[in-house]
């Protein structure tokens, strides 16, 4: 009898197989990163974009907006199983089906404490999800909007100020309206950023 692995819960096309491995071979790939992260970029069907708000007592970059994801954990069968996993976390949504890779980019964090730096990279995919109500961990995230490409550029949804972690962060909601106004996949390249972390 063979050993076969149940299906992923989830569609994703064949340009995403290179995703379909667990940390620990992403790591043996990529000796060069020493943590790995991943974003879910998910458009509403007016075309606008999920974006978190972190929460207030966050030790790291609190009430900044983000898009859903975290770090990739050694118990996740796959990237693409830690993208779906962060994104049902985080925001009780269901990830049904993987449409595309939007970016990329790497930083450093370099640590107050022990002076050890760290070269992280995360890695964000356009995600369909199914129909349902958004449920925010409240230790992690205070509130959620759907934004529109024009408020995204103006920094601004209403009234309400959007105050990223880094250019990355907004640079990278920008390339996913363009793929998604395109159909292609990315072309974009980031640069490196340097965090200080306690």
């Amino acid at each position: 009898m063979t050993d076969t692995k149940p299906p992923p819960p989830f569609e994703y096309p064949s340009s995403l197989q290179d995703y379909m491995i667990n940390e620990k071979e992403f790591y043996l790939q990529n000796p060069q990163i020493a943590k790995l992260a991943t974003g879910a970029v998910v458009f509403n069907s007016e075309g606008k974009i999920l974006i978190v708000q972190r929460a207030a007592n966050e030790k790291a970059f609190p009430d900044c907006w983000e898009i859903p994801g975290g770090k990739v954990d050694d118990t996740d069968e796959t990237i693409l199983h830690a993208v779906a996993r962060e994104l049902k976390e985080e925001t009780g949504l269901d990830a049904i089906r993987f449409v595309r890779k939007v970016g990329e980019f790497e930083w450093d964090e370099n640590s107050k404490r022990t002076g050890i730096q760290s070269k992280w990279k995360k890695i964000i995919f356009e995600v369909e999800v199914k129909d349902s109500e958004i449920t925010l961990d409240p230790e992690e995230h205070q509130a959620f909007l759907f934004a529109a490409e024009e408020d995204i550029v103006k920094d601004k949804v209403v009234d309400v100020p959007l105050t990223y972690i880094a250019p990355d962060n907004k640079s990278i909601k920008l390339e996913a309206f363009r793929l998604k106004r395109e159909g292609t996949e990315s072309r974009l390249q980031m640069p490196e950023q340097v965090f200080q972390v306690a």
